[in-house]
């Protein structure tokens, strides 16, 4: 193995990276590593910040940490085993202090982020994140979304005709935010739609 392998396989575990991230984000656990990866693959999140030390002192909180900029605004990303009980005071007293950021926050649990069939397609999904997709294919898969719209992985193999194999392709396609995949709502597979990631955030798969 070379050393430039080596370094990938003993850093990769420890961070998280996509193309919609401005940095490589340190991952302590592996429950905030699926909630990036969903949030990854989420057409509502534009981009996925990381904001070292910052903290506020009334009310004493951090701001540091995961900043999802999606349509709706920008959300200071918090994921727990078991989301912290608060009273109202306490609650409304936080996003007063978050609002004079421009933040509003969005609390994960262990419930929400292995919610299914979201949590096992986003970890298909990208399970197949370093699939090689020939250009070519790339080529017909993009021409074929762009003429036709949004469809299903079925009938986008029937029509763009690659030569690979086109669920892992769309995958990783998805995983470069090249298209978008409807991985909310049904398991992953034949019918799963595909859209065409053009950049029309806020827009999912129907």
């Amino acid at each position: 193995m070379r050393p430039t392998q080596f370094r990938h396989w003993a850093i990769a575990p420890f961070s998280f990276t996509s193309p919609k991230c401005n940095v490589a984000i340190p991952v302590g656990q592996g429950l905030l590593r699926y909630a990036l990866q969903q949030s990854s693959l989420d057409p509502l999140v534009r981009a996925i910040r990381y904001r070292k030390a910052f903290d506020i002192q009334c009310p004493k909180v951090s701001l540091s940490g995961v900043i999802l900029n999606r349509v709706d605004g920008n959300f200071l990303l918090r994921v727990y085993e078991r989301r912290p009980a608060r009273s109202e005071d306490e609650l409304a007293r936080l996003t007063y202090a978050l609002g004079r950021y421009g933040l509003r926050l969005l609390e994960r649990d262990t419930i929400d982020v292995k919610r299914e069939p979201l949590f096992s397609n986003a970890r298909e999904v990208w399970w197949h994140e370093r699939y090689d997709v020939p250009l070519i294919d790339r080529l017909k898969i993009g021409a074929s979304l762009d003429e036709d719209g949004p469809q299903p992985i079925f009938r986008l193999k029937k029509r763009a005709r690659p030569s690979c194999d086109i669920l892992a392709a769309v995958c990783a396609l998805a995983c470069e935010n090249l298209v978008n995949l409807n991985i909310d709502d049904t398991r992953l597979g034949p019918r799963t739609m595909v859209c065409s990631g053009d950049r029309r955030h806020g827009v999912r798969c129907q």
